[in-house]
């Protein structure tokens, strides 16, 4: 036996089951909206989610019904099918349910059962809104759309009615060979609603109105106005307020009632207005677990709006066969006493048709035998007899109670228990098939799938990038200004003014140099010596060199510093140009670079990181390092080579140094010494070829037979722009052996003394020596240096040419096809970043299915066997990458 609880706890467990379905069916809205509609995991997803669609419905039917804690018979039909006279007869109540003729009920009837003696009713009406949708097929007959103007419905409002139906069909509405019969009847249904339009209105609206009597007919006189449409007794005149009644509960004792049964008394689905449908299909959906179908054997066959009526009563809970909660009442079995022409009974026809429908609880049933008695001698009393398979007269109506109070007491509590299982048990095998599914969903909405569409929005955005489109694409932005930068940094301006820097430096080098040639210099060299009194020139002269060749070094790698500092503001400027001036659409590229001192310095972090291709920061891994080359082997070890030229006095040794003097040159692109001696004088103009050149710088000149050596010519100045001039140096004398000391130290041949130096033994330690011609012979060599130095940073294969060159690397870097493919992968990867409107999209999309993941595996309860997402990598080091 069902019981009030029992079903308010069903009806709680299946409301908790549609909650949680309608959340998957949100999810998988929200998932399957991720994904392309061809897709499988769309498709797969639009699956489940049309399972739990249904799934829910039927909970929902369910719960609306066993959430109330009764069980409600519904009594429908046609109009005029005496579904309210067989409530009367069921209850044993001739006046309790008005009946007639013509059309009588207007409003729902629900009876519910009370205690003895008490005999109720409450009256309930509808708000305008719901009032309007009940008469709106009334207007629309005439006029459609004309309902709006239901609240100033008057005589004058019909003839404009009628007259706009005329103009629209042609005919008048009120002639009765052409208008149909809805129009008919909706115009004298209009005709009446005018007449008591303004109790109408009083009504809507209003608060549920209680009424009590004495007596079941007290009751039945006073609820009348509240149910019929006509008073019958009384002229047949409209009870003017009835249409404005939803629903009339009567409560009164019901002989053999169970406790929280209620009937329902149904408007006929048939009848001209949108009320009666709208009514049964509420009643239906919401509140009728048992349908007693009422059919006037009189037509036995059914009709559309009969099969459409069961249609209804099966969709409004499809969680039960409409065989297991549906009863259906011939009613007037007693009308025919004979066959028809074919030898069929028309109840019999009636219940056949209503089997092939799949109804099988049938009960043809009379309302005369009901009241006064079987007629044993009508044959259809005797075939009444054999279908309920009793000896006994039956007027049907027993019978169907019986049946309704077995499947009270037995079936309606196994069907609750029955629905909540089974959609219980079809939750979980649904919600395990989205288990499996977000296996792959996941897999779907992973971190690449995003940025895989990110990429086919950067590509379609791209192709702006790079074509130039207005407003002007990025690439061809970048192209125009790192060519006007390369414009100027190549012009004569430029050169100049590195040039100007150049000689600032070497000025420094040359006074600093020649600063330290002093005879105290001097001095203090052959006091450091192992036999400072011997005086040797030679050796101090040597010592002296050896001094101004480290000295020489130092300051020859602070110029090659120069000129790589020179290239490097070069490439800042440059990459200024590229990441700070250029634009896009409101995007620069510098928001691509971490924070660092400079663009260099930031690019480069970035390559050392991983977050740009080596291809992008090449210039800092190899060109910039191959500059660095260059000038190391120009600057610094070019020049060393040229000291140590200059300081040979060993002839292998010399001989050495001139071989590789030409390999210098050869790298270097020209014969500078060669250049140089063209424009050399005297005894360097002598000088035939590279070798007579060196010999020419080292002091040296053409030696005569008698030994001696050539008279000096005065030096030339060095040539702009070329190696400087050999010119006539002071002559190196032969050095002459000392006369008590040893050779200096390291040394491998005797030591030589100055033929015109004084002896040493002559001197004395506070003496200081004339070292001028020592001096002058090292200083002529330092200013060679210097011009040479001068002649390397200004040359057109010089120093200028490598910080050129450097620079260019560097721009070419990006421009060519290899560097333009490496910033579309760099800016690609980064985009999101520069264009954020772009992706803001993509991006929203990819939280929001990281959210509803992690919402489903939530509703799971964490035991869902799906693989963890992927780690969500840092802002810095995640590629925002749009996909393709």
């Amino acid at each position: 036996m069902w019981s009030p609880e029992g079903r308010k706890e069903n009806a709680r467990e299946l409301r908790r089951i549609a909650d949680k379905v309608l959340r998957y069916r949100q999810l998988c809205d929200r998932f399957a909206s991720y994904f392309q509609p061809e897709s499988d995991n769309a498709r797969q997803l639009r699956q489940i989610r049309s399972k739990l669609e249904d799934l829910r419905g039927r909970a929902l039917d369910r719960e609306k019904r066993l959430a109330k804690g009764v069980v409600k018979i519904g009594v429908v039909g046609l109009e005029k099918q005496g579904k309210s006279a067989f409530l009367s007869a069921w209850l044993k109540s001739e006046k309790l349910l008005p009946s007639e003729a013509e059309r009588c009920t207007w409003s729902t009837t629900v009876i519910e059962p009370g205690e003895v003696g008490q005999f109720a009713a409450t009256v309930t009406y509808y708000n305008e809104a719901d009032f309007k949708a009940r008469i709106q097929s009334y207007f629309d007959a005439l006029e459609p759309g004309s309902v709006e103007r239901w609240q100033g419905l008057n005589q004058s409002e019909i003839l404009r009615l009628k007259a706009s139906f005329k103009t629209r069909e042609g005919y008048d509405v009120d002639d009765p060979d052409r208008a149909g019969r809805r129009e008919q009847t909706a115009l004298a249904e209009l005709v009446e609603i005018s007449a008591g339009l303004s109790e109408i209105k009083a009504r809507l609206g209003r608060s549920p109105e209680k009424i009590t009597a004495s007596s079941l007919d007290a009751l039945a006189e006073q609820i009348r106005p509240y149910i019929a449409l006509k008073d019958t007794k009384n002229g047949n005149r409209p009870y003017p307020g009835v249409r404005a009644v939803k629903i009339v509960t009567v409560t009164i004792p019901v002989e053999g009632a169970m406790p929280g049964v209620e009937l329902m008394d149904l408007p006929g689905i048939d009848a001209p207005s949108d009320k009666a449908r709208r009514d049964t299909e509420e009643a239906l959906a919401n509140d009728v677990d048992v349908t007693i179908f009422v059919k006037d054997i009189t037509r036995p066959s059914l009709v559309r709006n009969e099969v459409e009526l069961l249609r209804m009563a099966q969709t409004a809970d499809r969680s039960i066969s409409l065989k297991d909660r549906i009863f259906v009442v011939l009613t007037k079995v007693d009308l025919f006493d004979h066959a028809d022409e074919n030898g069929n009974w028309h109840w019999s026809l009636a219940a056949r048709n209503f089997r092939e429908q799949g109804v099988d609880r049938i009960f043809p049933y009379s309302k005369v035998w009901v009241h006064q008695g079987v007629d044993t001698q009508h044959p259809v009393a005797r075939q009444l007899m054999d279908f309920f398979g009793t000896t006994t007269p039956v007027n049907g109506l027993d019978k169907l109670k019986d049946a309704v109070e077995r499947y009270l007491s037995t079936d309606v509590e196994a069907l609750d228990r029955k629905v909540t299982q089974a959609i219980n048990g079809e939750f979980g095998e649904v919600e395990a098939l989205l288990r499996g599914v977000l296996v792959t969903v996941k897999d779907g909405l992973s971190d690449r799938e995003f940025d895989r569409r990110a990429e086919q929005v950067f590509d379609l955005h791209y192709e702006h990038i790079q074509s130039g489109e207005d407003p002007t694409g990025l690439l061809p932005e970048i192209r125009k200004r790192m060519s006007a930068f390369m414009d100027f940094e190549m012009s004569d301006t430029q050169r100049s003014a590195r040039a100007a820097r150049a000689d600032v430096r070497i000025d420094q080098i040359r006074s600093d140099l020649l600063a330290r040639l002093t005879p105290e210099e001097a001095e203090a060299k052959r006091r450091q010596m192992p036999s400072p009194g011997l005086m040797n020139e030679t050796a101090v002269e040597i010592e002296m060199r050896k001094q101004m060749r480290e000295r020489v070094a130092s300051r020859i790698a602070g110029l090659g510093e120069d000129f790589r500092n020179t290239a490097r503001e070069s490439v800042e400027r440059m990459l200024h140009e590229m990441f700070i001036e250029a634009g896009y659409e409101g995007g620069r590229l510098e928001v691509l670079l971490p924070a660092g001192k400079t663009l260099i310095e930031r690019i480069d972090a970035l390559g050392r990181s991983g977050h740009v291709s080596e291809s992008v920061v090449r210039y800092q891994n190899q060109e910039m390092a191959k500059a660095d080359v260059a000038f190391e082997v120009l600057s610094r070890y070019f020049a060393r080579q040229i000291v140590d030229i200059l300081d040979a006095t060993d002839p292998y040794d010399r001989e050495i140094r001139e071989r590789e003097m030409r390999g210098l040159e050869q790298f270097f692109g020209m014969g500078i010494a060669d250049k140089a001696q063209a424009t050399a004088t005297g005894a360097a103009a002598a000088a035939s070829g590279v070798i007579g050149s060196v010999k020419a710088k080292l002091g040296f000149g053409e030696e005569k037979a008698d030994g001696s050596a050539p008279a000096a010519a005065p030096a030339p100045a060095p040539a702009i722009g070329g190696f400087p001039t050999v010119g006539a140096a002071m002559p190196v004398a032969r050095p002459q052996a000392p006369q008590a000391a040893a050779a200096p130290a390291g040394s491998t041949k005797p030591p030589q003394t100055n033929p015109g130096a004084a002896p040493a033994q002559g001197a004395t330690a506070g003496n200081v020596r004339d070292w001028s011609k020592m001096l002058a012979r090292v200083r002529v060599d330092v200013e060679r240096i210097c011009d040479f130095l001068e002649a390397l940073a200004k040359h057109p294969r010089g120093l200028q040419k490598y910080h050129e060159e450097a620079v260019r690397t560097v721009h070419d870097s990006w421009l060519d096809r290899e560097g333009e493919q490496s910033l579309r992968r760099w800016v690609r990867s980064e985009c999101a970043r520069i264009w954020p409107h772009k992706f803001a999209a993509i991006e929203a999309e990819k939280d929001r299915a990281r959210a509803d993941i992690e919402a489903l595996e939530e509703l799971f309860g964490g035991s869902a066997p799906v693989t963890k997402s992927e780690p969500q990598k840092p802002a810095a080091a995640r590629p925002a990458t749009a996909g393709a």
